[in-house]
């Protein structure tokens, strides 16, 4: 019996041996996304996109030598689920760096817990100013757009060609309510009028209440801030009650994204945005990058698909800088970086962590994208 549990012993330290000996010789990726609820459609371009960029780095030879892996994980548009999964993939399985969800409420939960851990995150898909502003910490960074960067010239051009009296309407959690601030703040300074808000739960069918009250402050603009499942009941909604028929219609361009954009059909047509991508720029990295994201899953990538992609590149350019995975290392190495991919060349700032972006002014004609200029 004894002789048996030697023998058994061993066979157990020999596998934890070679368990070790594997993770050592690679890179674990944490994938958290909101694969389940309003933001699936857009959080399975997030994976989709990360398993690309991990399939190419680990096809041209990995980083350092070692091989990349991802370890995805379904928050399901929770909050306290989130968290509980950021743990998990620090403490149980030992991931390197983290890929965090969608919603900006959840990202801003989960990075004390990462600065905590001392585990960097590369924000890919949240919005929130507070992310890389008043809460901004060590081991956070962000490649996808702020408020601020989409929403300045955004309010610019809509000053100039759409109308002076605004109406705000979005979803009521941290990224819509921030993003609002963000543009109230810039119409206030170009002379606008601010004729009302409303806000709606994460997840509204009926919008059909709140239409009355804005009919009845008659904007010249309508500005819808929501996304995923929402943006197209909204959208769909406002066509049917005939507001585009009273008002211009503007969006943040997370309203129109190329996850949802099928699914608006012509229900999104005459909204203007101002974003930082869509598949037609005309790059040629970014045609390569949309050539190699269709064949694979057979549709066009969003800016979240994008995003999720340089987010990887970004880190493993960095990991690659610093000779090794150690976050104090990585972080230095990313502050103040740049980095060249399908969406431009564009640099990290050292204290906020946040990504420089070009924005273009668009407008959606027939369901699809025109490119009108590049903002200023």
């Amino acid at each position: 019996m004894k002789r048996l549990l030697a023998v058994a012993l061993i066979v157990v330290s020999a596998v934890l041996f070679c368990f070790q000996a594997h993770a050592a010789n690679e890179i674990v990726v944490g994938c958290i996304s909101d694969l389940t609820g309003t933001y699936a459609a857009l959080s399975k371009q997030q994976v989709d996109a990360v398993n690309m960029a991990v399939d190419e780095i680990n096809k041209s030879g990995g980083v350092l030598g070692k091989k990349m892996r991802v370890i995805v994980e379904d928050s399901a548009t929770s909050v306290s689920l989130g968290t509980q999964k950021l743990e998990r993939l620090i403490l149980n399985e030992k991931v390197d760096f983290v890929i965090p969800p969608t919603t900006s409420s959840a990202v801003l939960a989960m990075m004390p817990v990462a600065l905590k851990h001392n585990k960097l995150m590369m924000v890919t898909l949240a919005q929130s100013m507070k992310i890389t502003g008043e809460n901004k910490n060590k081991v956070t960074f962000r490649c996808f757009a702020n408020g601020e960067i989409t929403a300045k010239p955004q309010v610019k051009w809509m000053m100039k060609n759409l109308g002076k009296k605004y109406y705000i309407i979005g979803a009521d959690y941290a990224w819509p309510r921030s993003t609002a601030e963000v543009y109230t703040k810039f119409l206030k300074e170009a002379g606008a009028e601010l004729i009302g808000e409303t806000w709606f739960p994460l997840g509204n069918k009926d919008f059909a209440p709140y239409f009355g009250k804005i009919k009845a402050a008659k904007p010249e603009v309508l500005l819808m801030i929501c996304a995923g499942n929402d943006a197209v009941s909204l959208a769909s909604q406002v066509k049917q009650y005939g507001l585009a028929k009273q008002m211009k219609l503007a969006a943040d361009g997370s309203f129109v994204s190329a996850d949802i954009i099928k699914a608006h059909g012509n229900n999104a047509d005459g909204i203007i945005i101002a974003d930082f991508y869509v598949d037609t720029l005309n790059t040629p990295e970014n045609k390569t990058f949309v050539k190699n994201y269709l064949a694979r899953t057979k549709e066009l990538p969003s800016k979240m698909a994008l995003s999720s992609y340089e987010g990887v590149m970004w880190v493993a350019q960095a990991i690659k800088q610093a000779g090794s995975t150690d976050t104090d290392k990585v972080v230095k190495a990313l502050e103040g970086s740049t980095y060249k991919g399908p969406q431009g060349s564009k640099k990290m700032d050292p204290v906020s962590h946040q990504s420089s972006l070009d924005v273009y002014m668009i407008k959606i004609e027939n369901g699809k994208y025109k490119v009108m200029e590049k903002a200023n």
